[in-house]
């Protein structure tokens, strides 16, 4: 059992709750891994549009066909040893699989728009495309995870939970949309948090909300979200970057009052890398006083 205090709200995960996190997050690893590599692979060989071609479509497809192995490697680590990776492909994954459909359209468009332009290709135009390439090679890559759930309950695995569906998803935003807008009643806050997170607890805005709102002091957000397999640094860093923007508009006064209060808010999000913050209102000070 996996337990976190939400600021008041515990959020638990059983075995079953746990297995699945594993499966997931094992495969949205790999996704982002296997999306940079797309993205390097691309940026390392193309200089525009025209040289996007078959090419790029069978590095992408290996990639994805790698994470399909890996998602063989797990069903059978569940001793379910009568699918291999043909089956599997064949069974469970081509209905989760677009890269090579989206592939073939994002071509198709830029053949359109070349014939428009006048073939007047600039190197900046293929950037986008790369990036909207590699974020296709992480779907088909992190999608991998839905086909291997459907394989073990299909062949009577009990060990795990399945994916969040719809439905949870639905109720899940609709609680929080709630909660969010001041319809519900913060003397029921904690067991809404709680039943917002059990419904999905991968929407990354929750915790955002959450953080912003009610802060994170002793770091149980970062927890549950890096158990999870997701990174708040960035929301944490555009925090303090806003605090601190909020304190030059207002005037630094006293540096050292300026830096203890920087100090404050850093620990009440959860910002584990306050003296960067620290050392920047020094440095704003130091400027703008010289």
């Amino acid at each position: 059992m996996f337990s976190f205090d939400i600021n008041g709200a515990v959020i638990k995960f059983d075995e079953k709750r746990d297995n699945y996190n594993t499966i997931r997050k094992s495969f949205k690893e790999y996704g982002e891994k296997a999306s940079y590599m797309f993205k390097d692979y691309c940026l390392d060989n193309i200089t525009n549009t025209r040289q996007i071609n078959d090419k790029y479509l069978e590095y992408g497809q290996n990639l994805i066909n790698d994470a399909i192995r890996k998602g063989v490697e797990t069903i059978v680590s569940y001793n379910i040893i009568t699918i291999d990776y043909n089956l599997f492909r064949e069974l469970y994954c081509k209905k989760y699989s677009d890269f090579d459909r989206l592939f073939n359209n994002v071509n198709k468009d830029m053949l359109n728009n070349k014939k428009n332009k006048n073939n007047n290709v600039k190197l900046f135009d293929v950037k986008p495309v790369i990036n909207k390439l590699s974020q296709y090679v992480f779907d088909d890559c992190f999608k991998i995870h839905y086909a291997v759930l459907d394989a073990l309950i299909e062949n009577g695995v009990t060990e795990v939970n399945s994916y969040i569906d719809k439905r949870a998803m639905r109720q899940s935003s609709a609680l929080f949309n709630n909660y969010k807008d001041g319809f519900i009643s913060k003397i029921d806050g904690c067991k809404v948090v709680q039943k917002i997170i059990m419904s999905n607890p991968y929407r990354k805005e929750v915790y955002e909300f959450l953080i912003k709102e009610d802060g994170d002091f002793l770091g149980e957000i970062d927890n549950l979200t890096q158990y999870l397999g997701i990174d708040l640094s960035e929301y944490k860093g555009s925090l303090m970057d806003t605090y601190i923007k909020e304190l030059m508009d207002n005037g630094i006064g006293d540096i050292e009052f300026a830096k203890e209060k920087v100090r404050k808010y850093a620990k009440y999000i959860g910002c584990k890398k306050d003296s960067l913050y620290i050392t920047r209102i020094d440095a704003i000070y130091t400027f703008e006083n010289a």
